[in-house]
């Protein structure tokens, strides 16, 4: 029995799948066959870690039923499921009732307020620097670049998710536009590496390397147990037992540069490089306002400290929480009860969802990745009638409550840490 009360995933999932020679994924109580689609799935090679297995509960959250319109099922699925729980089909028919009532409704007049306010930042920034270079009043506009940025990096996550017009094609373009030429980190690379995170939330395969790569951006911190493997020399033992010290510091101020860098390293595609340049060139403008190299350093200093906050905001829902090994997921676990055990909603007063991006929700956001995030806070209140029901900790907290259990958590790990794997 695995541990929402029913049988156990048969292990016929993989041998069906190996003696047949395909990769056969399960949806619906149909076995797909995608050997031959791997390559060519929209949301990369993450897919393979759903082979052999019930994929119904993932597929869902990321996509509309009628993409299964021209798949052929392979054959239909005979073992049982743990994605057949009641957890699991309670907030699947909690899915189908948002459809429904039209949560996943793109509501184009507050994007357009959106549009306006941020349009205004950048404004406000070109008119500080270029009236007042030589005033201390210059710093401002940093301040409201700091802002633009960080709803840049809001509406980038929107539209890589195809939160807007649902047109994929449209929304990377828009995401590109909004992550790789104002905000200067590869949209296209972030949805790479958020789809992944998104499927396999915090989770971990040390067989093959794997583990969840929006949870391990930086080498300098182990928040849970089950990555220290990856950790294995001198250096890593000295920063993990200091993470809990350097964890703010280093999020706040070398928050964008890392993140830019790893971006800019790792992007192969020629559009988001023209677009990187085209980020520099507008920056490199900007900055040439400002009398000294003193001004330009302070300048730029400001603005990306202040959005290094950013980087905080999306590390806390997940820091503290537990970690899963891929192999379990959506065997022994179904895949929303994961999602639940691996979020944490922040507490907040509806008029600072702004400043949160609407993530201050991260779990209704895991469960259904499509819905626009205007939707977030009513139907929170759904997903956490779900988790009372069938007792499921919806775990939610203040801000600087979920900051200081991160930096708990991290101490905890750091005095626990060791280079033995199997300690």
């Amino acid at each position: 029995m695995d541990r929402n009360g029913n049988e156990a995933t048969s292990p016929s999932h993989d041998w069906k799948s190996s003696k047949q020679g395909k990769k056969l994924i399960g949806i619906d109580g149909y076995w797909y066959d995608i050997t031959n689609f791997i390559p060519y799935h929209p949301g990369g090679k993450v897919i393979e870690q759903f082979v052999g297995k019930d994929a119904s509960a993932v597929f869902h959250g990321f996509h509309r039923q009628s993409v299964l319109r021209h798949r052929k099922p392979y054959a239909r699925m005979n073992e049982t499921s743990v994605e057949n729980s009641r957890v699991s089909q309670a907030f699947a028919h909690l899915g189908q009732y948002f459809e429904k009532e039209g949560y996943f409704v793109t509501d184009y007049y507050w994007y357009a307020k959106k549009f306006l306010v941020t349009f205004l930042m950048i404004c406000c920034v070109v008119y500080i620097v270029t009236n007042y270079p030589t005033s201390d009043r210059v710093y401002l506009g940093a301040v409201a670049l700091a802002a633009f940025w960080q709803q840049c990096g809001f509406f980038m996550h929107d539209f890589e998710h195809n939160q807007f017009s649902q047109n994929r094609h449209i929304d990377k373009w828009l995401g590109t536009f909004f992550g790789t030429f104002c905000f200067g980190i590869s949209g296209s690379w972030w949805r790479d590496e958020h789809f992944i995170h998104h499927a396999l939330t915090t989770c971990v395969d040390h067989d093959i390397g794997f583990a969840d790569p929006q949870m391990m951006e930086a080498v300098v911190w182990a928040q849970n147990e089950k990555l220290w493997p990856f950790y294995q020399n001198r250096l890593s033992y000295f920063l993990i037992r200091i993470q809990h010290i350097t964890f703010l510091p280093l999020c706040v101020f070398m928050g964008r540069l890392a993140i830019i860098k790893a971006s800019m390293v790792q992007e192969r595609r020629l559009i988001e490089w023209a677009a990187f340049g085209l980020h520099w060139v507008w920056i490199c403008v900007l900055l040439s306002y400002l009398p000294t190299w003193k001004h330009v350093f302070i300048f730029y200093g400001i603005a990306s400290t202040i959005q290094g906050v950013l980087h905080i905001q999306l590390l806390i829902s997940h820091y503290a929480k537990d970690y899963h090994h891929v192999k379990n997921v959506s065997k022994d676990v179904n895949w929303a009860q994961m999602q639940v055990e691996s979020n944490i909603d922040i507490i907040t007063p509806l008029w600072l969802d702004w400043f949160h991006g609407g993530l201050n929700f991260h779990l209704v956001h895991h469960l259904y990745p499509r819905m626009p995030r205007h939707n977030y806070r009513k139907a929170t209140e759904y997903v956490r009638k779900v988790c009372h029901e069938y007792n499921l900790h919806y775990d939610h907290c203040g801000w600087f409550e979920a900051v200081k259990r991160t930096l708990s958590q991290l101490k905890r790990m750091s005095e626990h840490f060791s280079l033995d794997p199997n300690s």
